[in-house]
């Protein structure tokens, strides 16, 4: 009797059990968004010039003037004057594109002083930006008297950012400025110099309000460095400076002599900066040099 064979079966090996890790949810925040839209159509506004002023300074206007809707302008794009004229119901506002049917209705008119132009009204819009009276209009013939300007309130918000970046520059420049950079400056600007520090800064720091753009350029002014190194030269006894004229101490000798309603140090500078004069700045250098070891 054969012995019996043993069949074994196949062991399939057990599945994995290993769990994938998720990544954990986090629930977004909801932060929200501000626009800053402008309208899409926006009316253009012009006001007339006023020179009366009301018991609050406020100004003036009539309650309605009218403004001739026909001028003759220069026009940039061809380089010649040509005639101009507001016709409701025409695309264009030169007169030499208008049929000969085209008729001028009426002047236009300014409210309480002011003229809203909406966007439907473009030929409007395009003959008070042209005209001579505008003085907003950079093109404008200068000999006609400006009636009005475009009131742009952006560009007004533009240039007032604009001048307050100019003050906030100027006063830091004033409040960081090294010592002997303000001490000299200060004396070119003609701020006295003999008291303390911080209220020498004071001092400079309203100078720098009172004018930004003046101030700052005079800071990087090779003018204002020879103004200086000619004001220490005056101090320490080596030139005088005066209306009848510059003049070496030691010697009496003239170097130069101001016109009339010149400074002395402007002429002094304008002498510095050519010729003969550079070899006297020259010279003026030395002996200072000399004289501060």
């Amino acid at each position: 009797m054969s012995p019996t064979k043993t069949t074994r079966k196949a062991v399939t090996p057990p599945q994995s059990t290993k769990v994938e890790a998720k990544a954990p949810v986090v629930e977004k925040k909801f932060t929200p968004r501000f626009t800053n839209k402008k309208q899409e159509y926006k009316a253009s506004v012009y006001q007339l010039v006023s020179k009366a002023k009301d018991r609050r300074g406020m100004p003036q206007y009539p309650v309605v003037s009218l403004l001739k809707a026909e001028d003759i302008i220069f026009d940039p794009e061809t380089g010649e004057n040509r005639k101009i004229r507001y016709v409701p119901g025409e695309a264009s506002i030169f007169v030499d594109d208008h049929p000969e049917t085209a008729k001028m209705r009426e002047p236009i008119a300014f409210t309480n002083g002011f003229v809203f132009v909406d966007h439907t009204n473009p030929t409007l819009k395009k003959y008070l930006d042209t005209c001579n009276a505008n003085g907003s209009n950079p093109h404008r013939i200068k000999s006609k008297n400006i009636l009005f300007t475009m009131k742009d309130d952006e560009k007004a918000a533009q240039d007032k950012i604009a001048q307050v970046a100019d003050v906030m520059d100027a006063v830091q420049s004033a409040l960081k400025m090294p010592l002997n950079e303000l001490i000299g400056y200060a004396k070119v600007l003609g701020v006295k110099t003999d008291k303390s520090v911080d209220e020498i800064r004071w001092d400079m720091k309203i100078q720098a309000e009172k004018n930004p753009t003046a101030f700052l350029a005079g800071m990087n002014d090779p003018r204002t460095e020879m103004k200086q190194l000619l004001l220490m030269a005056e101090e320490s006894g080596i030139i005088s400076m005066k209306k009848t004229g510059v003049t070496w101490v030691s010697s009496g000798n003239t170097i130069c002599v101001p016109a009339i309603g010149v400074k002395p140090i402007e002429r002094m500078v304008d002498f510095c900066s050519e010729g003969e004069g550079e070899q006297i700045y020259s010279e003026i250098e030395r002996r200072l040099k000399a004289l501060n070891g």
